[in-house]
């Protein structure tokens, strides 16, 4: 090898003598851009968790620091406190916020499902369905999905939140809690549901399955990181549509990931994934999920506002346009970023 080195070497040289050999041009290579994205440990940051583990966000030139937490609200929180650029979250935590500050946005939404969060109870306190919940305490984490979750459903069983005490628990500590009986049943989100029906064994109960709440994950950003960065985060959303890509065309390759990341069983996984549509998309149902939910946080006190923010004024879908435009189909007033 080092004789091939010298003689072609040797071989440029006498032909730049000549004019017969030219120097190949360097190319320009951009430094990786650094951008931290706060994860959450949940089955909807699949695309995210793909992109990261498939070097996407590296093949777009970016230097991305992941920091983990257990949820999407814990996420947001760290992009507000500046610990991260760029939060994975759902509606809820969105929602609550809006009410407080305008200095933040939805870039896009990249997953949903209709039974990601569920509610558990323990088969020996008698709960078998929503009308048996009065008296008795659900464990759920105040101010995520899973909250709004547990009183749309309890609803359906006619059953007001003086009537059915809710704690406030994290979900990384919901399966304990229902296990050692200080609570008797949990409205919780995956991988935590999993988890407790696990840990609970044959005393847990799941009660049936409706589908009336499309929780969507999305990607947030706060707005002078939009405006001063909006080709990284171009770069960002391009990785998560190839992420989305792959786990659409590789089921199994995705559910392995899955299981390896978020440390659950590949059985589950294989039984639960085709439930989650990954997918970049800026569409209406968001708007109309988030304003439901405002509602319900005014209706419910969570709020001393009376008023519904403008959701629409919470959507920046100028990046995700320029990226991939026919997904954005939110109806937006004319100049809107």
């Amino acid at each position: 090898m080092n004789i091939i080195k010298i003689t072609t070497a040797a071989f440029c040289i006498a032909a730049l003598l000549i004019g017969g050999c030219k120097e190949s041009p360097k190319r320009n290579v951009t430094p990786h851009e650094k951008v931290t994205i706060g994860v959450a440990a949940q089955i909807l940051s699949a695309p995210v968790i793909i992109a990261i583990e498939n070097g996407y966000f590296k093949d777009e030139g970016l230097d991305v620091t992941v920091k983990e937490y257990d949820f999407g609200k814990l996420c947001l929180e760290a992009m507000f406190a500046g610990q991260v650029d760029l939060s994975t979250v759902a509606q809820l935590p969105v929602v609550l916020n809006s009410f407080k500050r305008d200095d933040f946005s939805v870039i896009a939404s990249f997953n949903y499902n209709y039974d990601d969060s569920k509610i558990i109870v323990r088969k020996d306190r008698g709960i078998n369905s929503g009308a048996d919940f009065k008296g008795k305490t659900i464990g759920v984490p105040f101010g995520t999905s899973a909250h709004f979750f547990m009183d749309v459903y309890l609803s359906y069983g006619n059953i007001t939140r003086e009537g059915a005490k809710a704690v406030n628990v994290p979900a990384k500590e919901l399966p304990a809690a229902i296990k050692e009986g200080t609570v008797d049943a949990v409205s919780v989100f995956e991988p935590y549901a999993y988890e407790t029906t696990k840990l609970l064994r044959d005393n847990a109960s799941r009660l049936p399955r409706i589908e009336i709440f499309k929780e969507i994950f999305n990607l947030a950003a706060m707005n002078d990181f939009s405006v001063n960065h909006p080709e990284t985060i171009q770069k960002v959303l391009r990785a998560i549509d190839r992420a989305v890509i792959f786990a659409k065309q590789n089921r199994n390759e995705t559910i392995a990931i899955l299981t390896r990341k978020l440390k659950v069983d590949q059985r589950f996984l294989e039984k639960e994934w085709d439930g989650y549509s990954p997918g970049l998309s800026l569409d209406q149902s968001l708007v109309l999920s988030m304003e439901d939910q405002a509602r319900w946080a005014i209706n419910n006190r969570l709020t001393d506002k009376k008023d519904i923010p403008n959701y629409l004024k919470f959507i920046r879908q100028n990046t995700l346009r320029a990226v991939k435009p026919e997904a954005v189909t939110v109806i937006m007033p004319r100049g809107k970023p």
